[in-house]
């Protein structure tokens, strides 16, 4: 049987950045919505901070999707790192 390669997994940040610019969105009015500071919001964008399950929840509430989606794509992530 042939070896299986993954798919490529992306970081949850290039999301976060394509659903801004759908939106004409700044990161300042995300990190607003979130209620968080603005470097919170870049760091998630660049890949340098996680999402954790408060930020998932108030992403699903921005964005309209559910907290799990973006879990799933946190994880699905990290783990594809990993290998």
């Amino acid at each position: 049987m042939a070896e299986r390669i993954p798919a490529e997994a992306f970081p949850p940040g290039d999301y976060i950045k394509e659903e801004l610019e759908e939106r004409g969105w700044s990161q300042a009015d995300l990190a607003e919505i979130l209620g968080v500071n603005e470097s919170v919001v870049s760091a998630l964008i660049n890949g340098k901070k996680a999402i954790t399950p408060e930020l998932a929840k108030g992403l699903s509430a921005a964005f309209e999707t559910s907290a799990q989606v973006w879990m799933n794509l946190e994880s699905s992530y990290r783990l594809f790192l990993a290998k």
